[in-house]
């Protein structure tokens, strides 16, 4: 009984300390190794251990033409363009400033959802919110800039990634799986696993010879913390607690990815960053709020109009 009480707030801390490691893994790999290697081996080693839990509990691999479409179409988005844009990114960019831009998911969501309903269904809060997260890049990355710990083009491609994460959690949301769980996490690894290693062959990058441990470990990191326990917490927390609570890890990731890249990376923490991450947090906030704030503020204008 202890433990079954315990287990959501242990599901609640894989996702607020792994999903937050994710950007000094990707730094910690990508400058050891070639990117298109690092998610290959991320994505590939996932791939087999979801096969052996699947053959382990009797679930056949099996699924639907129109599952795979769906969650093939998904996976290539989110999890294969989007680790490509963000690995290649981690090259040029530091995993503090990574953290901070990826804070505008929220806000690539919004954007996405409205162009997909072709209605802008956004109150005050709302667009200040997604006015506020911008801004909070450009102070975060103008410090990167000038300290040397990004670039432009770093920059630019976390931005992208950002919009195919946004486009791809969207292109999901409308559409309906019947598979399970064990064999949609299946797909959205084999498909990123398989386009990694083609993609590696085609531009003469898939060369074993190059594979390191600085490379290898936080890549396997990624694909067991990241793909598995957090993705796992994720969904099993979703069915014990109120969506509001669960989201709250979108406010913890930061944290725990910006006091990493400082204890282990040893980046610089400046007054700049802190205050960027500070704007994005406070955007995020008003953003998910969107709702309640509007109505409020409608129903104080009823008031004193009556």
């Amino acid at each position: 009984m202890l433990f079954q009480a315990v287990l959501p707030w242990i599901a609640y801390f894989n996702i607020c300390f792994f999903w937050g490691t994710s950007t000094v893994a990707n730094k910690l790999g990508s400058t050891s190794m070639h990117p298109l290697m690092v998610g290959a081996v991320r994505f590939t080693v996932t791939t087999l251990l979801i096969a052996l839990a699947a053959a382990a509990r009797g679930v056949p691999l099996r699924i639907t033409r129109r599952d795979w479409k769906t969650l093939g179409t998904g996976s290539f988005l989110m999890y294969f363009l989007n680790t490509l844009l963000v690995l290649f990114a981690a090259v040029r960019v530091d995993a503090s400033i990574s953290t901070i831009v990826l804070c505008l998911i929220p806000v690539g969501l919004v954007l996405v959802d409205s162009l997909a309903q072709r209605h802008f269904d956004v109150g005050p809060p709302g667009v200040i919110g997604m006015a506020g997260g911008f801004a909070g890049v450009v102070i975060a990355s103008a410090s990167g800039l000038l300290g040397g710990g990004a670039d432009i083009g770093g920059i630019t491609l976390l931005l992208a990634s950002v919009c195919v994460w946004s486009v791809g959690t969207i292109y999901l949301k409308n559409r309906t799986v019947e598979a399970p769980f064990i064999l949609q996490i299946f797909v959205q690894s084999a498909v990123p696993a398989a386009a990694f290693l083609l993609t590696a062959l085609f531009t003469g990058t898939l060369r074993p010879s190059t594979l390191n441990l600085g490379g290898v470990l936080p890549a396997v990191y990624m694909g067991v913390a990241d793909s598995i326990i957090g993705l796992g917490s994720y969904m099993y927390l979703l069915k014990r607690w109120p969506t509001s609570v669960v989201s709250t890890y979108a406010y913890i990731n930061p944290i725990v990815g910006l006091m990493l890249s400082h204890l282990v990376l040893h980046e610089s923490m400046n007054a700049q960053k802190m205050a960027g991450a500070a704007v994005i947090l406070f955007s995020v906030l008003l953003i998910r709020e969107d709702g309640r704030l509007t109505a409020w503020l409608r129903a104080r204008r009823r008031a004193k109009a009556g």
